[in-house]
């Protein structure tokens, strides 16, 4: 099953965060016409602004209480950091140019000037890059076909610190990094630890001088990082902080272990609770107070793990850089990011813990209790908060569905237009005889009462077509101006059209169907689109959307065999363009099999011209990097190779593998 990794990873990480979500359905209204937006349901998840840092303080105590405060099972069986676990028994941002003679791609982004991390990036003279072993910078002077390494600057000192993504600002370096789990997450995902006590160190250089860059500050902010986004000087950070006191007993298992519990977090203050930065490694500081942190208005779900979601901004060319922001008690598992504001989006699972399970047949039968399952009904929260001065909370919605699987794709699922909140969710299952799989939202902020309201949803009573079929998933989404385009696909790869121009009456225009599927659209020039996806290879399928109401597959190539994958399918930002004229160059790195006995053959960067004008594909010659063996028929792609990307500067192009660089002419 493709991305099943993934998809059991997002259920257990669901069940051990649940603290903020609702498991009931949502009372959304249909909207098919210009008429007055629908009343906020009651059940919406509106943050509440803590009206002092005692209520705010109740509420974390309570959460803590309820998971520390008592006696637990020994549902985990743990010795030190080793757990067993048991079965279940149910079910584009601005290119950086710094020569102007020369046409310089950037990272591959989902909205223009929304920049975000990303391994490489330049200003079209030198490369920037993150290693792949080590909290390192590696720097490259590019020239031609040629690149030299200039400097490999370590950052911080801790082993198990890899650096997750860079942002490039003039001449300000700004370089994301966290610790890196050193054990087997399927086996530990569930040990406190590995969501407790985590940090984000954020490294700003000056590289004024590329060949001598300077660190400026260090930053290091309590909790994980969710999502990223640069505007400007701006760094817009998410984290997660999962609070936790010295000597809590994770597990009570005994009454005395919980009573000890239940003093401490008694005992303890709301700044023990809440997210704390250093600067330069110095003393720790609070970043808010109960005024900047917020509550959801519902507190009968069941909790697994008290979490606090930060919204931070960050001003890279400060000189002393400070984050400041907003927060709430509760969970996000994505950021969507425009130009106008910020929107947190989080799963609601409802997992009961307390449904007798029955196990076995007759005699061998037994019931088991403290059993978690999976619910039917699923639904999406959603926070808005503004950019406008600050960070600035504006409202909260629901809608019924998720956001899928796969993490880089979650926030294509979303988009803002003209103010409007436009959203794609899932809502079958392989067994489900759903007629739509998918539902099509479009939700408005509504200020008086801090809701996103639903303008509109497909399917509906007066357009009941359905998105995609029964059984089928959800692949590819891209909303463009006031069109969208979603890729479902069970045998065959449904792509719908949808006409968002009225956001309270959305149609389809069309369906086109095709063999396999796409994991990634691309616009190309004003009249195509480009599908990156399987078809038993690679396949990279041309849609000519000329006329909307009657789209067709132009052309077609199918890279390699069964086997053949492409980085693209994991993250966009593998995908690398940049338009010359009327030629539009592209460039994906691929794991290529195409042997007979369906074995690896060698890790490349495929690339591609594609006329703007005309609609024509033609390919070029790959750049190899690595091979499969010849003496040894076994041997297999790096597992680096999903990091792999490219930048082209000019008519050259430089191909960063693992942590060596392959620079040669388009």
């Amino acid at each position: 099953m493709k991305n099943l990794h993934s998809l059991g990873l997002s259920i257990s990480i669901a069940l051990l965060l649940s603290a903020c979500g609702g498991g009931s359905s949502s009372n959304t209204a249909v909207n098919p016409g210009n008429t007055t937006p629908p009343a906020t349901s009651a059940n919406k998840p509106a943050l509440k602004q803590a009206a002092n840092n005692t209520e705010l303080e109740t509420l974390i105590k309570q959460q803590m209480l309820e998971i520390y405060g008592t006696v637990r099972p020994e549902i985990y069986p743990c010795k030190g950091d080793v757990c067993i676990m048991p079965v279940m028994t149910t079910t584009n941002a601005p290119t950086a140019v710094a020569d102007t003679a020369k046409s310089v791609s950037s990272t591959n982004t989902q909205e223009t000037h929304v920049d975000e991390a990303d391994r490489i990036k330049t200003d079209g003279t030198y490369l920037y890059t993150t290693a792949t072993d080590q909290p390192n910078v590696r720097i490259f002077k590019t020239k031609d076909a040629s690149n030299t390494l200039v400097k490999d600057l370590p950052l911080g000192n801790d082993g198990n610190t890899r650096l997750s993504g860079l942002y490039l600002d003039g001449t300000k370096l700004a370089a994301l990094a966290e610790e890196q789990q050193m054990y087997n997450i399927w086996d530990r995902w569930f040990i406190p630890s590995y969501w407790q006590n985590q940090q984000t160190q954020l490294y700003l250089l000056d590289v004024t001088t590329p060949e001598s860059p300077s660190q400026t500050a260090k930053l290091t902010v309590d909790g994980q990082v969710i999502s990223s986004r640069r505007m400007g000087s701006t760094l817009y950070v998410a984290t997660r902080h999962s609070p936790t006191l010295p000597n809590l007993v994770q597990y009570p298992t005994t009454e005395a272990d919980a009573a000890a519990n239940r003093a401490l977090i008694n005992n303890a203050t709301l700044a023990d609770f809440l997210p704390d930065y250093q600067y330069n490694g110095g003393s720790k500081n609070e970043i808010f107070n109960g005024a900047d942190c917020f509550m959801t208005q519902y507190t009968d779900k069941k909790s697994y793990q008290t979490s606090i979601v930060s919204l931070l901004a960050i001003d890279m060319n400060s000189a002393t850089p400070t984050p400041q922001g907003k927060c709430f008690a509760g969970d996000t598992e994505t950021l969507y990011a425009s130009t106008e504001a910020i929107y947190l989006a989080t799963t609601s699972y409802s997992y009961p813990d307390n449904a007798p399970v029955t196990t076995g047949n007759g005699n061998d039968a037994a019931v088991s209790t403290s059993i978690a399952y999976y619910p039917p009904t699923i639904t999406t929260d959603l926070h808005k908060f503004s950019l406008e001065d600050g960070i600035n909370y504006r409202g909260s919605g629901r809608v019924d569905g998720h956001l899928g699987w796969q993490q880089d794709l979650k926030p294509f699922r979303l988009s803002e237009h003209n103010g409007v909140l436009r959203l794609l969710t899932y809502t079958g299952d392989e067994l489900s005889s759903s007629a739509s799989p998918a539902r099509l939202y479009t939700m408005q902020e509504n200020a008086a009462t801090q809701s996103l309201d639903i303008l509109a949803k497909l399917p509906n009573a007066t357009r009941p077509a359905p998105l995609g079929k029964p059984g089928e998933q959800i692949y590819a989404t891209r909303f463009l101006g006031d069109t969208a385009y979603l890729v479902t696909f069970r045998r065959t790869d449904p792509l719908y059209v949808l006409d968002l121009s009225k956001p309270a009456d959305p149609y389809i225009i069309s369906e086109l169907e095709i063999d396999g599927f796409s994991d990634y659209l691309h616009p190309i020039g004003d009249n195509y689109l480009l599908g990156i996806g399987k078809d038993g290879g690679v396949k990279l399928s041309l849609i000519d959307l000329t006329d909307p109401s009657h789209p067709y597959e132009k052309q077609k190539i199918i890279i390699g065999k069964t086997g053949t994958d492409t980085a693209v399918s994991q993250t966009h930002h593998a995908f690398t363009s940049l338009q010359q004229g009327n030629n539009l160059q592209v460039a994906l790195p691929v794991s290529l099999y195409e042997r007979e006995d369906y074995r690896w053959t060698q890790d490349e960067l495929y690339r591609l011209n594609i006329n703007t004008q005309t609609g024509t594909m033609q390919a070029l010659a790959p750049i190899v990097s690595e091979t499969a063996s010849i003496a040894d028929p076994y041997s297999y792609s790096s597992y680096q190779w999903p990091n792999d990307r490219s930048v082209m500067i000019g008519e050259f192009i430089h191909y960063l593998h693992g942590d060596k660089v392959i620079s040669q002419a388009w």
